[in-house]
């Protein structure tokens, strides 16, 4: 069983992405990783730790669940996880939690002209694996 950690900021284009990627493809493990917008600065000054956490996990729960569902139905074993800090810092986390073979997979789309945060440091050799 191979196991994917995926990084979504998007379900609709996440979603388009896995369909055409597990066509023919026994059960692995997927960990999709929930990526959800930053909020305003202003809207985020109001809202307290624990508040802002809650509304992290409600938008990935929201976000991801027909992800989930193409993934349960398919057989595959899906766990959800929501990102809290740097990407690169948790993209290592992950790797200590599903070991160095697991492959990483970026369906973030981009939005407007921000440049998406990196998921790994290539600097130091790592880098996530292409669609495909």
């Amino acid at each position: 069983m191979e196991t994917y950690i995926v990084y979504i900021n998007d379900g609709e284009a996440a979603r388009r992405q896995i369909v055409a990627f597990i066509e023919g493809r026994g059960p692995d493990r997927w960990v999709l990783v929930g990526c959800p917008p930053r909020l305003p600065r202003h809207s985020g000054r109001f809202l307290s730790q624990p508040a802002l956490k809650r509304w992290r996990a409600d938008w990935t729960r929201d976000a991801l669940e027909d992800v989930v569902e193409l993934l349960t139905s398919r057989g595959h074993e899906v766990i959800t996880k929501v990102v809290h800090v740097p990407l690169i810092a948790y993209t290592r986390q992950l790797r200590g939690e599903f070991g160095q073979g697991a492959r990483l997979l970026d369906a973030r789309r981009p939005r407007g002209s921000t440049p998406l945060e990196p998921i790994t440091n290539e600097q130091q050799g790592e880098r996530p694996d292409a669609w495909g």
